[in-house]
């Protein structure tokens, strides 16, 4: 394998799943000896960063979408912004341009942002969203779909953290009725690693994704929950510096759960409530964890999402504004249903084989 093959990391800024489904690949193309640097801003660069101390973190400009508080407003109001995501998308591909003049990078990777493709470089998007779902119509469904890939096809290639197969965890977004040309599907991606622990009686309450929506659900969540005769402790998914604690009688809060914290909380609890956020879906399939998962209101991916998993009878899913967590508790603990054991380490292979097909070595 060639040593000291320069590569760029840039993952998108909705959420921090983006991120840390790209820390497993950053860890494999490390162990091959290739120089790798980050770039983000904020959150993602923060996360990176704690993860990856020693390497190099650039500074680009995220998308900053805003989120409504209404579920019903997230559609207008994630088309109300589309000319930001447009302006966005043209800043990050002249930045990558001024950038590579600097750096000279061999690969470019970009998880989800779709401006960063240029012809000096091989270069590489992932995204498990092949088919993007307006909440509109299938008319408005198809042109975002010309669209996407219309930039996928400016990429070398087109990674899908999914299976290829009919079991796979994302459905109609990563397996629409016609794909890419350059589509290559490299399995799901976890950066948590799964141990042998003691199951411990607690339910983990697992929060994540933006605001305002991350902290709704937290307050309807300790609402409930502080009725309910279990132990719980709530993960809130806020940076590692925030300060300020919440106290409730049967529920032991902690602010930020670095990577092998977070996957032992998981593993220890009898069960875990969260988002149906893509990444959050694919460690719990990884540790093989029984979850109640609430979509977050008006993204139409997690409630797709949502509505696959329960038709797969993997997880239970209610809707937040139908939160009943007794109900939702009980039905987890009861489903005997098995998820499958999917192939978590395909990207490797996938890395591996790019850099022969592209580099000779």
């Amino acid at each position: 394998m060639k040593r000291g093959l320069k590569v760029l990391i840039i993952p998108l800024d909705w959420g921090l799943g983006h991120a840390t489904r790209c820390i497993p690949m950053i860890q494999h193309m490390l162990s091959l000896g290739w120089n790798v640097t980050l770039a983000g801003e904020g959150k993602i660069s923060d996360l990176l960063s704690t993860e990856f101390p020693d390497l190099p973190m650039l500074t680009i400009k995220g998308y900053r979408i805003r989120y409504p508080k209404k579920g019903w407003l997230f559609i207008p109001t994630i088309i109300f912004q589309i000319p930001k995501i447009i302006s966005s998308i043209i800043y990050e591909h002249h930045w990558l341009k001024k950038q590579w003049k600097k750096y000279e990078w061999d690969v470019v990777i970009s998880d989800n942002r779709y401006g960063l493709y240029t012809k000096r470089a091989k270069t590489i998007i992932i995204t498990h969203q092949l088919h993007l779902i307006s909440g509109i119509g299938h008319s408005v469904d198809m042109l975002l779909q010309r669209l996407v890939y219309t930039y996928i096809h400016r990429y070398n290639t087109c990674w899908v953290p999914d299976t290829a197969d009919q079991l796979n965890i994302a459905g109609l977004l990563s397996h629409p009725s016609h794909l890419p040309d350059n589509v290559q599907f490299i399995g799901p991606i976890s950066r948590l690693e799964k141990r042998v622990v003691t199951e411990e009686n607690f339910i983990l309450l697992l929060l994540s994704g933006p605001e305002p929506q991350r902290t709704l659900l937290e307050a309807k969540l300790i609402e409930q929950a502080t009725c309910i005769n279990e132990t719980f402790i709530c993960i809130r998914g806020l940076p590692e510096q925030y300060k300020s604690e919440r106290v409730a009688k049967n529920i032991r809060f902690v602010n930020h759960a670095p990577a092998q914290t977070l996957s032992h909380y998981i593993q220890q609890s009898k069960m875990v409530i969260c988002r149906t956020g893509y990444s959050t879906v694919m460690d719990l399939i990884k540790l093989n964890k029984k979850a109640l998962m609430i979509p977050t209101p008006g993204q139409t991916e997690q409630e797709y999402l949502g509505k696959r998993l329960t038709d797969l009878n993997w997880f239970v899913v209610q809707a937040q504004q139908y939160l009943d967590l007794p109900i939702g508790i009980e039905a987890c603990l009861s489903n005997t249903k098995k998820i499958p054991a999917l192939k978590f380490d395909m990207y490797s292979k996938a890395l591996e084989e790019f850099s022969i097909q592209y580099f000779g070595v």
